[in-house]
């Protein structure tokens, strides 16, 4: 069972989020800022995780600097309603691996997009 990290200020869409992953029989880790998600990444075990770029305490885009080197770090999509170019190009160049638009997905779709990504 793969284990992901749901980083995400808006309860509702997290818990959408979270409801939807049970659902597909994934292990579950929450966080609502960034600074709490780092010491969670560097300390856990995760397959995935979902980030969020407009986080209190550490913003989206300073997550992904401080991993961008950690070999360790797992794989991270982003999940934004930021979606012009210069946002999707700067989290790919500091190492997501896929960039999704909150406005423009449901949290089906965005469970769909985890599990191509880890099948």
């Amino acid at each position: 069972m793969a284990k992901i990290l749901i980083v995400e200020d808006d309860n509702f869409l997290l818990e959408m989020l979270a409801k939807e992953c049970k659902k597909k029989g994934f292990d579950i880790d929450i966080s609502t800022n960034g600074e709490n998600a780092l010491k969670k990444i560097k300390t856990g075990a995760f397959d995935l995780v979902l980030l969020d770029l407009v986080l209190p305490e550490l913003h989206g885009f300073e997550l992904l600097e401080k991993i961008k080197d950690d070999t360790n770090a797992p794989p991270i999509i982003v999940v934004s309603n930021l979606y012009d170019k210069e946002s999707v190009d700067k989290a790919k160049s500091l190492g997501a691996k896929d960039y999704i638009v909150k406005a423009q997905s449901t949290p089906e779709n965005i469970i769909e997009k985890v599990l191509t990504f880890l099948s």
